[in-house]
């Protein structure tokens, strides 16, 4: 049953977007790094069997026979993994279905923020259900930051004006900065070299005077 319910939710959120998951996805401006459209249907079902595996170990510390406080860690992990799973099947919907890539944004962002939660509550009670959610957290973390940027780069209105525009002004003074210490570091080799010259002269000039000194003292 804990395998079976994520199974189940992914396969059901996703019925109403299957048509527009390929054709919305691949129209959309999206970044060099982002995945495939035929790269979801086999990670999410591999990660909703990992992850529903580490419920049913979690899910079997909450029993009687549990030490009290193990048993509310557990019961805890598990109502935050009920609501994970809620924004889960929420966000293909908003994504692909209604198009909405602002609100699969905020959605995402949740998701994210209740995974690792997950993951931190899943550790404390079973070492291997917490192990189980890794890949999990990693995966929603990269499919939030994909979400991120296809809004910045698709998005229309205010908001995702003013994001592009603040993601400009951001790049521009991280290549200022960049250029800055570039110069400064180029300066520093510079005046290293020069107080190099300056020295190597120097010690070249009182070598040579003290060869002179010893010359005479000779004759």
């Amino acid at each position: 049953m804990a395998v079976g319910l994520p199974l189940v939710g992914g396969f059901l959120s996703a019925i109403p977007s299957h048509h527009h998951v390929k054709n919305y996805y691949e129209g959309l401006t999206k970044p060099d790094w982002a995945a495939p459209s035929c790269a979801f249907k086999p990670v999410w079902t591999a990660l909703y069997l990992s992850v529903g595996y580490a419920s049913h170990l979690v899910a079997l510390r909450t029993g009687p026979n549990t030490v009290p406080s193990i048993r509310e860690v557990a019961r805890t992990g598990l109502c935050i993994y009920t609501a994970n799973m809620a924004l889960n099947f929420a966000w293909s919907p908003l994504m692909f279905w209604k198009q909405k890539i602002g609100a699969a944004l905020c959605t995402a962002g949740g998701l994210f923020g209740s995974s690792v939660a997950v993951a931190y509550y899943f550790f404390k009670v079973d070492k291997c259900a917490g192990y189980l959610t890794i890949p999990y957290v990693a995966w929603v973390g990269y499919a939030t930051a994909l979400n991120y940027d296809i809004w910045i780069k698709n998005a229309q209105g205010p908001a995702a004006d003013s994001a592009r525009k603040l993601g400009r002004e951001v790049n521009d003074a991280a290549k200022h900065a960049k250029d800055e210490i570039k110069d400064a570091a180029k300066h520093i080799k510079d005046d290293a070299k020069d107080a190099a010259r300056h020295v190597n002269k120097n010690a070249k000039n009182v070598a040579n005077e003290a060869s002179d000194k010893i010359d005479k003292e000779l004759r």
